[in-house]
């Protein structure tokens, strides 16, 4: 004969209880019984309550146990109090650096930029004069061969002066990455803040005294928007993390 396990039969026991119950409630609503059908609702009711009051716990415990396990990481004040401004203040000076360069390199580029126009115009312009020349003394071949060279020389000035211009303008087009990884950074900064705000708010609930060390810019940014401390309702409120600890214990969690 086969074994039949109690855990295996139980769930089929106590779905039957319900099914009679609930026809019980159904019958005592029926014939106005306001006494019987207030026992069945509660007797309805009762386990699923527990459940619920078993899983509230069990959530209140693995919540209550994380925040005990913030408070004790060294790791975590460390990384609100020291590494997160520090990152911040890095990028800060990358934005700087950045803006610094790109300053500098646009003022070269305008610079450059009449330079090389100048000397386009200037070898146009010294081409026409020497055209006229070579056209003037046509029958002087020394002259002539000597016009051809600087002719050709100019052509090729002029060639490079307009590629000169047309790298410039890249340049300085270019530049605008310098907009968008500003803005970029800004937006790593702004999330790094705002991280930086609630490790400070975390470890200020977690760890009052430590919390008390985090530096007065980032205090004062967790501490904005706080409401006044309501004083102890009386003595059953539950003050620090010892507290919550006993409680969860003497309920069974």
């Amino acid at each position: 004969m086969n074994h039949i396990d109690e855990q295996d039969v139980q769930p089929l026991v106590d779905r039957d209880k319900r099914l009679a119950d609930a026809r019980a409630l159904v019958a005592a609503i029926e014939n106005g019984d306001d006494a019987n059908e207030a026992r069945l609702v509660g007797d309805l009711t009762a386990g699923y309550s527990g459940t619920i009051f078993d899983e509230v716990g069990r959530m209140t415990r693995e919540v209550h146990d994380t925040l005990r396990s913030f408070a004790e990481d060294e790791r975590l004040g460390v990384l609100a109090e020291d590494e997160m401004p520090g990152a911040r203040d890095r990028l800060h000076y990358v934005i700087t650096l950045t803006e610094q360069a790109a300053s500098r390199t646009l003022s070269i580029t305008e610079e450059a930029t009449p330079v090389a126009e100048q000397v386009v115009e200037r070898s146009r312009r010294l081409k026409a004069e020497l055209a006229k020349v070579a056209a003037s003394e046509a029958d002087n071949p020394r002259l002539r061969s000597v016009v051809d060279s600087i002719t050709h020389y100019l052509e090729a000035t002029t060639g490079s002066g307009e590629r000169l211009k047309q790298q410039l303008t890249e340049v300085m087009m270019a530049q605008e990455f310098q907009d968008l990884s500003g803005q970029l950074l800004m937006r790593v900064i702004d999330l790094l803040e705002q991280l930086e705000e609630k490790l400070v708010g975390l470890l200020q609930i977690t760890a009052p005294v430590r919390g008390s060390r985090v530096d007065g810019r980032a205090a004062e940014r967790a501490e904005e928007g706080v409401g006044p401390q309501l004083p102890n309702a009386g003595d059953n409120v539950v003050r620090n993390q010892d507290d919550v600890d006993d409680l969860l214990a003497s309920l069974g969690f």
